[in-house]
């Protein structure tokens, strides 16, 4: 599939709900110590407490990538992009993306709509088989109040470090098992507050991925149809699924 949600970079959008995933209240008895750095170990212990109260977010996003291209001198092909997203416990995801074209992805069971509203096409593929990686990052939403059983935790290099804005904490994060999709995720927060302002990531061919974020919410109301579609009569509808046991409605 030539387009934005290609394996990469879709599976890094789903590392955007990962990272969202973390905000929450911050506890009084978790808050960072104030007369030294905190350490990547506390931080992420602080991490952990606030993902579990957090059971549902939505927030607007803004992109910015740059993917390798073999051979070339100006650090490969970049892309720009924005939209809406909401995810739910535990594989409920609704991600509108608005630029650099309008596309929509559904999940909300065993399966993923992939919507084109340009060329009215839906496309209905297995969870599994959408793109490579996209089942381990729903995993590691629900998956986040362990997280240093799933990542290797450690301090953020000196140029992410510049790179942050003023006032930052990082949290880089390496995957303990091996993945092409995922070689490194650094977590940006304020550092008042630790709200999330966004997160870098890298795979093993050296693409990276920057998001920021604004009018998040925490936990908001969600519905049933919110996570589930059904083609307009004069789309195109094609189902990639293989098997007649798969075909159960998404969002069930």
């Amino acid at each position: 599939m030539k387009n934005y949600f290609s394996k990469t970079s879709f599976s890094s959008l789903f590392l955007l709900f990962v990272s969202l995933c973390l905000l929450s209240t911050v506890s009084p008895v978790l808050a960072a110590p104030q007369d030294k750095p905190e350490s990547p170990s506390l931080l992420a212990q602080r991490v952990q407490a606030r993902y579990r109260q957090v059971q549902s977010l939505s927030a607007d996003y803004q992109r910015a990538s740059s993917f390798v291209s073999l051979g070339a001198q100006s650090g490969g092909r970049q892309v720009v992009g924005s939209g809406r997203l909401t995810w739910a416990r535990p594989l409920k995801l609704r991600l509108e993306q608005d630029t650099p074209r309008q596309e929509l992805i559904i999940t909300g069971g065993a399966a993923a709509w992939w919507v084109r509203p340009q060329r009215k096409q839906a496309d209905l593929y297995p969870l599994s088989q959408f793109t490579s990686g996209l089942t381990s990052l729903l995993d590691a939403l629900g998956g986040l109040d362990s997280l240093e059983k799933d990542y290797k935790v450690q301090e953020a290099t000196v140029k992410e470090t510049q790179a942050a804005p003023k006032g930052s904490v990082l949290l880089a994060l390496e995957p303990r098992q091996r993945r092409a999709d995922l070689k490194d995720l650094v977590l940006v927060f304020a550092k008042d507050g630790l709200a999330l302002r966004g997160f870098v990531l890298y795979n093993l061919v050296g693409d990276r991925t920057a998001y920021s974020f604004s009018n998040l919410k925490i936990n908001p109301a969600t519905t049933p149809e919110m996570f589930a579609y059904e083609p307009p009569v004069d789309y195109r509808m094609v189902d990639h699924r293989p098997l007649p046991g798969l075909k159960d409605t998404v969002g069930k």
